[in-house]
């Protein structure tokens, strides 16, 4: 039996929240900076000044009516795909998004490599939690610009063949990374009916969208590919200092965004994001460890959930502590649980993420699969049946006896939960192992993970088929 979900807001407040939004839209409106999207709004009915873009009611609601209440997310190999939406039986887990940085025992805290990039790919692909590959698990800083989501995407199907997750680029760019996909997968506009790559975009809060997110929108759309409306609204800066205040905007956020979405082509999976946290008002800066940011975001799921019914994403592993200690162990506990009870249908920002997202740690992807796997497990509840009760094993087994040899035992034990890196044997076997703290462990086991990758996942001839597309569009990388 599954656990019952968290939830912040009266069931009388959802609708509030929604009626809050729909005024905002109309009444205010949302600065959309294209002029393509406000030619796509005036035609669709919305009253457009400049790029200021006011939303009536009943678009909204024949927007919301038209974006997927679930869809099939395919892999590159269609037996790793995922639905996502729904009642689906297990909350989806993708990697993080955006961390400059890459830390390990060994060498410390650096600006991370395409060579790191790779590597967490291959951790992603080897992980038996995660679902969904890619976005930035680490920016490859040693790529020039123009070319990090070539070879970014290279890298992904190189090493993956999960469904995936993209970057925001522009649309020429967002083309040529549709382009590489097709030739991975073998079929020209296969992406025209198969969601396979998602992409997130960031509203800048408050109220408007810069021109790379509509642009990476448009394109993804036209594919019809997943996207991700991701407000990350500050309460007490870019968002009110009241937590449900800043729900409403978030709320308002995502829905413009859907709303221009199904605009561009209806039936374009949409998933609503909530991704908003709290101030730090001493130094007016972005934390992740409150557990009022994600108080914002589960206000933020229930309406995804319970009012929308549309698919949905928070973040989980967030920290803000910068090494793997007692802090970072509380704080991303704290908020893989509140994010995953929630009832949300995928996480990210879950593996590895240190110092409020600038930095992913090795030994912490390992932790964070174990964190994972737990809650995972805590979510199925317990069996409820008949069998489950064992009054007839009670009573075989009777007064002093012992459990421990019954055949009910034998059959189920190894259906318990184990860890993938805690040490759970006793003191003595702890110091005669080396005395290791669970760090040390992890960083021994992620280098093992590594060291058996596969160099790839893809054929021979595809690989240089990509290659050779590589190189008539590539600018300042070269490729073997």
């Amino acid at each position: 039996m599954p656990l019952s979900r968290l939830k912040v807001l009266p069931e009388e407040y959802l609708f509030r929240v929604h009626e809050a939004s729909l005024k905002i839209l109309w009444e205010t409106g949302v600065v959309f900076e294209s002029d393509e999207a406000a030619q796509v709004f005036k035609a669709h009915g919305a009253k457009v000044d400049g790029h200021l873009v006011r939303i009536p009611a009943a678009i909204v609601e024949e927007s919301l009516a038209m974006c997927p209440k679930q869809f099939r997310w395919w892999g590159v190999d269609e037996s790793h795909s995922v639905t996502l939406g729904g009642n689906q039986d297990r909350t989806a887990i993708s990697p993080n998004m955006g961390p400059v940085y890459i830390q390990d025992l060994d060498r410390g805290r650096r600006r991370g490599t395409l060579e790191d990039f790779a590597n967490l790919i291959k951790l992603c692909e080897d992980s038996d939690v995660v679902n969904v590959v890619g976005a930035i698990l680490v920016e490859p800083g040693d790529v020039a610009v123009r070319d990090r989501h070539l070879m970014m995407t290279y890298m992904l199907l190189k090493h993956t063949v999960k469904p995936l997750i993209g970057i925001i680029r522009t649309q020429e760019e967002e083309h040529q990374v549709f382009d590489m996909l097709e030739i991975a997968i073998g079929r020209k506009d296969y992406l025209l009916d198969h969601p396979v790559i998602g992409v997130s975009v960031n509203p800048l809060s408050p109220l408007r969208f810069g021109t790379e997110p509509i642009d990476a929108m448009l394109a993804y759309a036209r594919r019809r590919q997943p996207v991700f409306i991701l407000p990350c609204i500050l309460a007490g800066t870019t968002g009110p200092v009241s937590l449900l205040g800043t729900a409403v905007l978030q709320n308002t956020e995502m829905l413009a965004g859907a709303v221009f979405l199904q605009m561009i082509n209806p039936g374009t999976p949409v998933v609503l994001s909530p991704a908003s946290s709290v101030t730090n008002m001493r130094k007016a800066t972005y934390i992740t460890g409150s557990p009022e940011g994600h108080l914002i975001n589960i206000a933020g799921l229930q309406m995804v959930l319970d009012f929308y019914s549309l698919p949905s994403r928070t973040m989980a592993g967030l920290t803000d502590s910068k090494t793997v200690d007692c802090q970072a162990g509380y704080e991303t506990m704290q908020n893989i649980m509140l994010s995953m009870l929630s009832g949300v249908h995928l996480v990210n920002e879950a593996l590895g993420v240190l110092d409020s997202i600038m930095t992913t740690s090795y030994e912490k992807f390992v932790i964070d699969e174990e964190l994972l796997s737990r809650v995972l497990r805590m979510m199925k509840g317990i069996e409820v049946s008949e069998e489950a009760l064992a009054v007839d094993v009670i009573q075989q087994v009777s007064h002093g006896g012992n459990y421990l040899v019954h055949p009910s035992t034998f059959s189920r034990f190894r259906d318990f939960w184990r860890p993938g890196v805690s040490h759970w044997d006793s003191h003595d076997d702890w110091v005669h192992e080396g005395a290791e703290d669970v760090v040390i462990r992890a960083n021994r086991q992620f280098k093992t993970r590594l060291a058996s990758a596969p160099e790839s996942v893809i054929p021979l001839e595809v690989d240089t088929e990509i290659k050779r597309y590589l190189k008539s569009v590539l600018h300042d990388t070269s490729i073997d």
